[in-house]
């Protein structure tokens, strides 16, 4: 059993949101429309290596509509050592408001779901071991922020826990509904502070420290970085 992908030529452009497959050592150049950040991918490949790039990546089982993606879904295996190293990263113009770091887990977790189903679970059943990074490339990560709003959280739920018992019925009754949505929120500001996130796929959990990566500027308003794909990395993160 192989990992199949649209065949890349060099000199073309891939496909967004299907596997293109190549055997050489190349650079990607993935630019973010809305911002024009730029991210050349560049793929250090050997002998017995293919390597593998999509742009929001999702599986053709899954419809468009409500789908979350990562901007770049890349990954190298090669079957003859065993090894399979993956890449998925996001990019974000700043990382630090709640809704942005819950909009950006969801999409870490769709994108590990998408791989992991249609990738590498069917690698395992060849004895192919894989690993692999999730992580963001942005300009700005607010630990200040975040950190700041963690602490407004955990004040409010504590708020809550205290005065419940002293509350009418009614209120106790709001309370209990905010209380678990409040506690998801602060105990993943806390994940985030830490560099951690976790998934839960079949009952079972899964954490990963995430990378994140910042953008150099290299002319006003010009933002850019590079994300190094290599199977080099399969020995030395581990």
């Amino acid at each position: 059993m192989h990992i199949h992908g649209r065949r890349l030529k060099k000199g073309r452009e891939p496909i967004k949101g299907v596997l293109n497959e190549f055997s050489d050592s190349r650079v990607i150049t993935f630019t973010e429309q809305e911002v024009g950040d730029v991210v050349d991918v560049e793929y250090r490949l050997n002998e017995n290596e293919k390597g593998y790039f999509s742009e929001e990546y999702r599986a053709d089982t899954i419809s468009k509509e409500d789908a979350k993606a990562v901007d770049i879904t890349a990954f190298i295996i090669n079957e003859k050592e065993g090894m399979c190293y993956w890449w998925l990263y996001d990019l974000k113009k700043d990382v630090s408001g709640q809704d942005v770091i819950w909009h950006l887990c969801q999409q870490w977790r769709a994108a590990y779901q998408y791989l992991n189903n249609s990738v590498l679970s069917y690698l395992s059943d060849i004895s192919v071991e894989t690993r692999g990074n999730i992580g963001v490339v942005t300009r700005n990560f607010d630990v200040g922020r975040i950190r700041t709003e963690y602490n407004e959280l955990d004040n409010a739920i504590r708020e809550i826990e205290m005065g419940a018992s002293r509350t009418a019925v009614l209120a106790k009754r709001k309370a209990g509904v905010r209380l678990p949505v409040l506690r998801a929120k602060r105990d993943l500001l806390k994940d985030i502070l830490n560099q951690k996130v976790s998934f839960c796929f079949a009952g079972k959990d899964e954490e990963f420290t995430f990378d994140v990566k910042i953008f150099a500027e290299r002319e006003k308003e010009s933002y850019y970085d590079r994300l190094i794909c290599s199977l080099l990395s399969f020995h030395e993160n581990f």
